[in-house]
């Protein structure tokens, strides 16, 4: 063969070689790497489902908090509309105070209007009945005596209406 142009030592050598070389390669270069790339797509599945999980979540969270939103919203809108009717009910009872307390006000002022009305008619009477015992002495001591004026006098007393003193 060595006619031909081959050598057989070194095909011998050659084929020894490849066969180190695949040792060599399958054990420290082929498995490692395997396993390495296994393991990275491992991570790469592993990093997919968990964005996939925390993009379930978000979601989950996202609505939640907007069904804590329109929950807040609604519970706000009662307190209002609950603060706005305690408002007008205790706006009511302070113009039904004022009111109550306008009427004792005006029943007071009536009461003392009307107080001071008789009084005023009282003073009125007494000043009438002793200007007209004043006139009738005045007009009456020339032609009568002493004794008749006083008659006159107390009849003219009687027939004036009573006065009541309170």
């Amino acid at each position: 063969m060595e006619n031909l142009g081959i050598d057989l030592k070194l095909i011998i050598a050659q084929i020894v070689s490849f066969a180190i070389f695949y040792f060599i390669f399958q054990r420290f270069i082929s498995k490692p790497l395997l396993k390495f790339l296994k393991k990275q797509k491992e991570d790469e599945e592993l990093r997919a489902k968990l964005a996939e999980e925390l993009e379930d979540r978000k979601a989950t969270l996202d609505e939640k908090d907007r069904k804590m939103n329109e929950d807040r919203k609604k519970a706000l809108d009662i307190a209002l509309i609950q603060g706005k009717k305690d408002a007008e009910k205790v706006k009511n009872e302070l113009i039904e105070d004022a009111k109550k307390q306008a009427e004792v006000i005006i029943t007071r002022a009536k009461e003392q209007v009307e107080d001071k009305k008789k009084d005023l008619y009282k003073d009125v009477r007494k000043k009438i009945a002793q200007v007209s015992v004043m006139l009738v002495e005045s007009a009456l001591k020339d032609y009568l005596t002493i004794d008749s004026q006083k008659a006159i006098t107390e009849n003219i007393s009687k027939k004036i209406p009573q006065i009541d003193i309170e």
